[in-house]
């Protein structure tokens, strides 16, 4: 089986010498850096969430950065360059495109539509009758928003278009893009609002308890209040429904992706249910494991999508083991993080991120991800006796430079057993700029997930990536 070496940057990252002058995070920027991946000798290219986030609170306009705060559908406008917003639309590329998409669609333009009359996606604010999506109430505002309607419609083609295109050139150059499956939805995602019933909100639309991990000595970003309402895990007779709005997310992903990546996989077994006022009240709640991890799965592979599992976990071991045997028989692999190899806080080596030789073949390996430090920025934490013991655990020659140091470090993880081996940008260029900081994300005035590449594409080295590409292929 061919090694998969892949590149870690979000889209909203790119910056392109061609549009310089104009605007950036486009998917017509990816046209190019798929030019770089090729000419590195690398195979993939993760991406983040795609969908447009939900509004940052009080605001008609400004949406918040976060990807995994997106409505779970659907394409974010801010990725279409405008020259591609003009362009006329065949109405019968219209027609096929909605025929394609009729699992989604007409609810998310319909959604999009309301939220820009009433200037908010919270639809808990929106009148009973749309709340609760009473149908003559529905058919009515249908009527009445037809022309905004409309434009989302089109909105969402122009995207997919201009996407598909990026994805055909990917294809011709035998790269893989490989996409990012958040665990949980916003409350104002269309998403959740069509299927209230499969998530632990009240008839209003409020809730009691939300995602997030409660503080406890293991906790390695302490507490984290995500803010997401929960699925309705604890009525077994909502599994088969939550089920299926999983089912129908994969088939909307499959289009999009060659390989998904399934975030916080974890919640299946265990989540966190953090209360809105006392952290005192916080709680650990079983998922249902098994029986919604084997049906995914299953679905995923009668599709022909391509899975693999963040199921990087210190806590509830023998709840993350039962996972990862479910994952193990069916052939999904699971991640492993060098970064997590020796953690500072405890002073203590995590044998199975930092045994690099041991890794399983049927694994993504990554060197650092979105929410860490990038590997500059973690030795910067470790002493010189910490570097030393990593070195010597790792079995890598100990460096003074941090630059020497991570760059073998990455080499490592390069050449280890995984099949599939993702290094962010920043790994690459050993740069210290990361993207997100867990636990310090504010609805206003966020800092994270601003992270844009300093040079443009067209700049970023090649021969010197591509050596080490080749040398870990071999």
């Amino acid at each position: 089986m061919k090694k998969m070496i892949a590149t870690a940057l979000p889209i909203f990252s790119l910056k392109s010498k061609a549009l310089l002058c104009k605007e950036n995070g486009t998917f017509t920027d990816g046209l190019v850096f798929l030019d770089w991946l090729k000419a590195t000798g690398q195979s993939g290219w993760q991406i983040l969430p795609l969908s447009q986030t939900h509004l940052v609170p009080g605001s008609k306009k400004q949406h918040v950065p976060s990807p995994y705060r997106g409505y779970g559908v659907g394409l974010d406008p801010k990725f279409l360059s405008m020259d591609e917003r003009e362009y006329d639309v065949l109405e019968t590329e219209k027609k096929t495109f909605i025929k394609k998409n009729k699992a989604w669609l007409d609810d998310y333009a319909f959604f999009c539509a309301l939220r820009d009359h009433f200037g908010t996606d919270d639809w808990t604010s929106w009148p009973p009758q749309i709340r609760r999506r009473d149908l003559k109430a529905m058919k009515q505002w249908h009527e009445k928003l037809s022309e905004t309607y409309n434009d989302h419609v089109i909105e969402q083609f122009r995207l997919h278009k201009s996407y598909f295109e990026m994805k055909k050139k990917a294809g011709e150059l035998d790269i893989s893009i490989i996409g990012d499956m958040p665990y949980y939805l916003p409350l104002q995602s269309p998403l959740v609002w069509v299927n209230q019933r499969l998530f632990t909100i009240s008839t209003s639309g409020h809730m009691r308890t939300v995602s997030g991990i409660p503080d406890s000595p293991k906790a390695h970003f302490g507490r984290q209040m995500w803010g997401h309402p929960l699925y309705n895990w604890s009525q077994r007779s909502q599994w088969p429904g939550i089920i299926k709005l999983w089912k129908m997310r994969l088939h909307y992903l499959n289009q999009l992706y060659n390989l998904l990546r399934l975030d916080h996989a974890t919640g299946f077994y265990y989540y966190g249910a953090m209360n809105l006022i006392d952290p005192t009240k916080d709680r650990i709640k079983n998922g249902p494991g098994y029986y919604a991890v084997s049906r995914i799965i299953k679905y995923a592979k009668k599709i022909g999508l391509e899975l693999f599992a963040e199921d990087a976990s210190d806590r509830f071991k023998e709840l993350i083991q039962e996972l990862r045997k479910t994952l193990r028989k069916q052939k999904v692999p699971g991640i492993k993080i060098i970064r997590f190899a020796y953690n500072e806080q405890r002073r203590s080596f995590q044998k199975e991120y930092a045994n690099i030789k041991s890794y399983r073949v049927n694994t993504c390996a990554y060197t650092t991800t979105h929410d860490t430090q990038t590997l500059i920025g973690y030795l910067k934490l470790l002493t010189t006796v910490q570097r030393k013991a990593l070195c010597k655990k790792i079995k890598i020659k100990y460096s003074i430079s941090e630059k020497i140091l991570a760059e073998r470090l990455r080499d490592a993880v390069l050449r280890s057993p995984a099949r599939i081996v993702i290094i962010p940008i920043q790994d690459w260029l050993l740069t210290q700029e990361r993207i997100n900081i867990p636990g310090t994300e504010k609805m206003k005035g966020d800092k994270n997930w601003k992270f844009h590449l300093s040079i443009p594409i067209e700049k970023l080295p090649i021969n010197s990536i591509k050596k080490h590409v080749i040398a870990s292929t071999k």
